[in-house]
């Protein structure tokens, strides 16, 4: 099976227990479509269990290899987007090897969800984008590596507390606690960067 980040027939609305079931029937165009939503999300997860960025998107691939070389099995999966985060994770885990985790971050996404004000733009612009990054990274790297991982999953990549407990093999009461925690360290590095002033200059 060749697995290409390509534009195919499928709507790209269409839901991951459909993708399945097409999976099953043997549509690489489902196949192809399941692969571009969720392998750059994987990625990115991957990283927290292991820094060598080649690595992860070599057991990344494999885990869609693996998925469709196993497709007459998957109706027994009841949540495609937890199996292939659980399949990715404990693929990563036999590695052994943790890393601070390597922030990706989708710019258009991040910098699209900050408000930016339109003052002599066409000069400031690029300098504000760059700045507004490093701070995100910045607040990012000093909430404790397990909050981080749970609040990317929740804020960045929209999974719900009950399939990030089922991801992590945590219950979702421990989901909530990280999420706490996280936006605890959040709001002190916002308030830091308030006192220092730097939150007006954007």
């Amino acid at each position: 099976m060749k697995i290409n980040q390509i534009k195919i027939g499928f709507s790209d609305n269409v839901s991951d227990d459909y993708l399945f079931q097409q999976i099953r029937n043997g549509q690489q165009e489902a196949m192809e479509l399941f692969f571009n939503r969720y392998y750059t999300r994987l990625c990115r997860f991957g990283l927290g269990y292991e820094s060598d960025s080649c690595l992860v998107e070599e057991k990344v691939a494999d885990a869609f290899i693996e998925l469709w070389n196993n497709r007459n099995t998957l109706d027994k999966i009841r949540n495609p987007k937890s199996y292939i985060y659980v399949v990715v994770k404990n693929s990563l885990k036999k590695v052994q090897r943790f890393e601070l985790f390597h922030q990706q971050i989708d710019e258009i996404k991040v910098i699209d969800s900050v408000s930016i004000p339109s003052i002599e733009e066409e000069i400031i612009d690029d300098e504000q984008k760059e700045f507004i990054k490093n701070m995100i990274r910045e607040i990012l790297d000093v909430i404790p590596k397990k909050s981080r991982q749970v609040f990317e999953l929740s804020r960045i990549d929209g999974l719900k507390y009950k399939e990030i407990s089922e991801i992590l093999n945590v219950t979702p009461k421990t989901v909530e606690n990280h999420i706490g925690l996280a936006l605890k360290y959040i709001s002190k590095a916002l308030i830091s960067y308030k006192k220092r002033g730097l939150l007006n200059s954007i």
